[in-house]
């Protein structure tokens, strides 16, 4: 878009038609760059810088429907994370909350299981559970305590502090 703006603008007179396209496009690109960040996966630190007795980030494990119920029938608490790659709420969600030591801390304190429900090729089976929250798309995170109580959805927008707060009383 940047680019186009540019080349569009370029044969105009207005020096400040000019400018002001200018201007949208270096904005455009400092946008893209300030970004790239959040969405690129940063590499992870290596094993060996992590001090001792540190928490280490929540791994999610592959939702799957059997996986969900398999997990609620033993009574285990689930935090579901719907996501899509092309969703950059989600991904910011990650980056913020989801990939916190605190948050980590508090999933493993609570014996709570990460499952990631990766919505980027729409499947039927996460469309459907989609549904029955009402949802059409993603983000959507659900809290699913031990017992029958029923799921809890949390906000579009997360925290480290939301998650914990989720789990804790589990």
């Amino acid at each position: 878009f940047a680019a186009w703006l540019h080349g569009a603008t370029r044969a105009t007179r207005s020096t400040g038609r000019r400018r002001a396209a200018s201007a949208v496009a270096l904005g455009c690109v400092a946008g893209a760059l300030a970004l790239g960040p959040l969405v690129s996966p940063s590499p992870a630190p290596p094993a060996a810088a992590a001090p001792a007795g540190a928490p280490t980030l929540a791994r999610a494990e592959p939702f799957t429907p059997a996986r969900l119920a398999a997990l609620r029938a033993q009574g285990t608490p689930v935090f579901v994370n719907f996501t899509a790659a092309w969703c950059i709420t989600c991904l910011v969600n990650e980056k913020v909350a989801l990939h916190s030591p605190a948050v980590a801390e508090a999933f493993a304190r609570r014996g709570v299981v990460y499952l990631k429900a990766d919505w980027t090729s729409k499947s039927p089976e996460i469309a459907a559970l989609l549904e029955s929250f009402g949802r059409s798309g993603v983000p959507l995170y659900v809290v699913y305590g031990r017992a029958a109580d029923p799921p809890r959805v949390l906000p579009q927008i997360l925290s480290e502090r939301t998650i914990i707060e989720a789990v804790e009383p589990l």
